[in-house]
């Protein structure tokens, strides 16, 4: 087995609207994504995870905006819904070569899970035992990162901390720290690193607009759009960090 690291990066709440010119908190959602380019061709992922809220709007046309300028960064590239999204129509959208919806991938000698903690038409996440079902399938014995849209520990902005990831010690539960070494989420809009039960906890930034952390309402942050990177070893090293357009 090679012991080159395998590059992943996270894109997340990317909030894309089908109308183009359409603004989120004050930004253009398509040109920030596009401001990264720079930034993932350097990076040269060797695959990318978005990782929810894609769209604001839920359309087709937003889905097809976000995957005709990725999916030139780097494949495969790894999907799962927010709450903003429309599971259905991201389905149809990216059920196109180079795009998978997991919920199991193998990159690099590791076990990617993708969790789809999103439910219609609320704001909050929640994962029962049918979408925690993917877990069982882990190897003990192989190192694995798992990847949700709700942040799965309070990260300390009252704007975003109430709309969680509910009745989180399903999840908590069924995580093993000796394979899993960090659940990456996006949804809270700012750079979070934590830790719960021997774990990681970490978030991506947005690649439209961000908050400043610990703030009681969302106070947008000058630093731009951002992604999460992470390097994964075959042998179970790995390292992780964030990078600004």
């Amino acid at each position: 087995m090679s012991e080159q690291a395998f590059t992943l990066i996270q894109l997340s709440d990317c909030h894309v609207s089908a109308q183009p010119g359409t603004e989120y908190r004050g930004c253009q959602p398509m040109n920030n994504l596009a401001r990264l380019d720079p930034v993932v061709r350097e990076l040269a992922p060797d695959a990318i995870v978005l990782s929810g809220d894609v769209s604001e709007d839920g359309s087709a046309e937003s889905y097809r905006q976000v995957a005709a300028l990725v999916e030139d960064w780097g494949q495969p590239i790894a999907w799962l819904p927010g709450n903003h999204d429309e599971r259905p129509v991201m389905e149809e959208v990216l059920d196109r070569p180079g795009f998978i919806a997991g919920p199991v991938c193998h990159f690099g000698g590791w076990q990617v899970v993708l969790l789809d903690s999103a439910w219609h038409d609320r704001p909050e996440g929640e994962l029962d035992a049918e979408r925690l079902a993917p877990l069982a399938e882990l190897d003990g014995d192989q190192p694995a990162l798992i990847f949700v849209h709700h942040q799965p520990i309070a990260v300390g902005s009252p704007w975003i901390d109430k709309y969680p990831l509910v009745e989180n010690q399903r999840l908590w539960e069924r995580l093993n720290a000796r394979c899993v070494k960090a659940v990456a989420f996006g949804h809270v809009h700012q750079v979070f690193e934590g830790e719960h039960a021997g774990i990681a906890c970490l978030s991506a930034p947005s690649t439209v607009a961000n908050s400043h952390r610990d703030t009681p309402k969302f106070t947008l942050d000058e630093s731009g759009p951002g992604l999460r990177w992470f390097r994964l070893w075959p042998d179970g090293r790995w390292a992780s960090g964030v990078r600004h357009a």
